[in-house]
């Protein structure tokens, strides 16, 4: 037996044999080269520019999704390792986002153009979002007049996000029952 250290500190003990593979799998072993390519593939040409909201770099990698996405099951049902799924999940995320993006660019150009100006400024800013509490009281009790929120429910809803994993429903359900 051939005993390894590795830059992690941990100690692999991997059995020399004729084969070149090893006898032990860990959960790094399906990653082969062509998942490691696709991961980058698909962050290079789709997330990075969607969190940088590059819709250019977006559009210009569009035609390649639906091809990225018949790569991912091809490695999936070679490899079967589950991230690729994932990854091709968010690949649909991102061709809606994608679409949705495109329908409003083109409803923006029919409301906005008219004959009789001679140039238009339009500036798009990313939509102000509350703080969550703020945010999920508006949605279940409704905005109240002159923001006055009731600092009680605030901090209800405040403690009840602390919980790990809950629901709207859930938060819904107990805001009803107080």
């Amino acid at each position: 037996m051939n005993s390894t250290l590795s830059l992690t500190g941990k100690q692999y003990i991997n059995p020399i044999n004729l084969t070149g593979k090893a006898l032990y799998q860990n959960s790094s072993t399906n990653e082969t080269a062509y998942n490691l390519k696709i991961k980058r593939v698909i962050f290079d040409w789709y997330i990075t520019p969607i969190l940088a909201k590059k819709w250019s770099i977006l559009r210009e990698n569009a035609f390649q999704i639906n091809d990225t996405m018949k790569r991912l099951d091809k490695y999936y049902n070679n490899t079967k390792d589950d991230t690729l799924l994932i990854y091709k999940h968010i690949l649909n995320v991102i061709k809606i986002a994608l679409e949705t993006n495109e329908e409003l660019d083109t409803l923006e150009g029919k409301i906005f153009i008219n004959d009789k100006d001679i140039a238009k400024l339009s500036v798009k800013i990313p939509r102000i979002r509350l703080k969550p509490e703020l945010e999920l009281y508006n949605m279940i009790i409704g905005k109240p007049e002159k923001n006055a929120y009731d600092k009680k429910i605030v901090d209800y809803i405040s403690d009840l996000l602390t919980k790990e994993y809950i629901t709207f429903r859930e938060i819904k359900n107990k805001l009803t029952n107080i």
